[in-house]
């Protein structure tokens, strides 16, 4: 099954979600802040399967790929929760590269 970034399967994806956008939304772990939603990835079906999260500041962080049914988004606290997942369980997800092939 092939995977997509949100934008390059449907560059107006923004328009089903009220304008609302996952991208850029802090990851919590219960009350710690453990990174932010950088991109999600989707299937054929447009459905979300991964969030790649952003796990530190600038240089020092790294992306990983926390699979959907692992997060509870919320909008109205602008916050993706990262249930049952602890900081370092986020930190040792598989690793995702700018330049990888999503398959």
């Amino acid at each position: 099954m092939a995977l997509y970034r949100i934008k390059d399967f449907d560059p107006d994806y923004r328009n089903h979600f009220d304008g609302d956008d996952v991208k850029d939304l802090d990851l919590y772990s219960g009350n710690d802040k453990i990174g932010s939603v950088n991109d999600v990835l989707v299937d054929e079906d447009g459905h979300f399967r991964y969030l790649i999260i952003n796990t530190g500041a600038w240089i020092f962080g790294k992306k990983v790929m926390m699979p959907i049914g692992r997060a509870r988004i919320d909008y109205n606290a602008r916050r993706v929760y990262a249930d049952g997942l602890t900081k370092a369980q986020v930190e040792n997800l598989p690793e995702f590269t700018d330049d990888m092939k999503i398959d």
